[in-house]
């Protein structure tokens, strides 16, 4: 699977495809170092990377999302959406953007087609593909994780109850997991059941990503880290904290890497794992 950017080496949101899991083994501790990359955002929320290596970040405070090629130049690639925070890429490459501030999600084809997939949610938040191809949506006022079918954008609430949550992602068994905003990283099982594995955290953000069949990477805003977290509980720091603050944003990059990015500075940051 996919990592990437700044040698902390921290943060983004990623691309999260279809029964794609990271699959790098878990056995030993992992070391990262944490080193600046990127500056110049305007509160990076949401890193999604595409199969070639571009790279995609959402501006939550300039109405815009980001495009880094693979030489690392930038440009404006989409503008004119309210608020974006989560995006995912679907594997035919189209790209999806939930607009926080507006309630909708949008979607981008290849060609450049918009579209408004899905209109009245409750500030959506972070994005996610599940294995059937659903789109799984973190409906944060409505404390749901939605999954949206998207072809005809029907919608039905697969977890609630969940205390402000902005981050979702599936594993390999079906279990869904979701960071909250209220302070919980909550394990959704196929049977209903949950499991409780944030006692670590303080406020998890917007970023989660898979690591393996029972472990995820989560992005602590209130203690500006990225820490793993295994189904059996086990919570390790990744890295140095990032300078500036207000770690919000998660992803893969490109190079057994994760993408990290912080209100505070505005800056993306690169999370090189070493197992």
């Amino acid at each position: 699977m996919k990592t990437g950017l700044y040698s902390l080496m921290l943060g983004c949101n990623t691309l999260l495809l279809p029964l794609a899991f990271p699959s790098i083994s878990i056995a030993q501790p992992i070391a990262a170092e944490n080193i600046s990359q990127w500056q110049g955002f305007n509160a990076p929320t949401g890193i999604a990377t595409a199969k070639d290596g571009t790279i995609y970040v959402t501006n939550w405070g300039g109405n815009t999302v980001d495009k880094i090629a693979s030489d690392g130049s930038r440009t404006v690639f989409l503008t004119g959406i309210s608020s974006p925070a989560g995006i995912v890429i679907d594997n035919d490459g189209t790209i999806f953007v939930a607009s926080y501030s507006g309630d909708y999600i949008e979607a981008i084809a290849p060609d450049g087609a918009r579209k408004r997939l899905v209109e009245g949610l409750a500030t959506p938040t972070g994005l996610a593909l599940a294995a059937n191809g659903q789109l799984l949506v973190a409906n944060r006022a409505a404390g749901q994780i939605l999954s949206i079918n998207k072809s005809n954008s029907q919608q039905r609430v697969v977890a609630r109850s969940l205390s402000l949550p902005v981050g979702v992602v599936e594993m390999k068994d079906g279990s869904l997991v979701s960071s909250q905003y209220g302070g919980r990283v909550t394990r959704i099982k196929p049977d209903g059941t949950t499991q409780e594995l944030g006692k670590e955290f303080i406020r998890p953000g917007v970023g989660i990503l898979a690591d393996g069949d029972d472990a995820v990477f989560v992005i602590d805003n209130g203690a500006n880290v990225v820490r793993r977290v295994s189904f059996s509980g086990q919570t390790q720091t990744i890295g140095p904290e990032m300078t500036g603050g207000s770690a919000v944003a998660l992803g893969w990059g490109n190079s057994n890497e994760l993408l990290a990015g912080a209100w505070g500075n505005n800056r993306i940051y690169r999370i090189h794992l070493t197992r």
